[in-house]
């Protein structure tokens, strides 16, 4: 049961992480604000991804 209060605590901060950022950014209207925000968003989706989509969004492609 541990590892899922610490998998559910990694989501839950991730995401707070994402919010927050998302906040700023819309607050400030700075680009580098944006592109922090986006970071941010891209490490909460990566939670959900498996290791193909990662190597994909990374830029390498999983090999066959």
């Amino acid at each position: 049961m541990t590892n899922v209060i610490v998998l559910n605590d990694h989501v839950a901060k991730a995401w707070e992480a994402y919010t927050a950022a998302q906040q700023l950014a819309a607050t400030t209207g700075k680009l580098e604000d944006g592109i922090a925000a986006g970071r941010a968003w891209r490490r909460w989706l990566a939670l959900f991804m498996n290791e193909e989509q990662k190597a994909f969004l990374g830029g390498k492609r999983a090999s066959a």
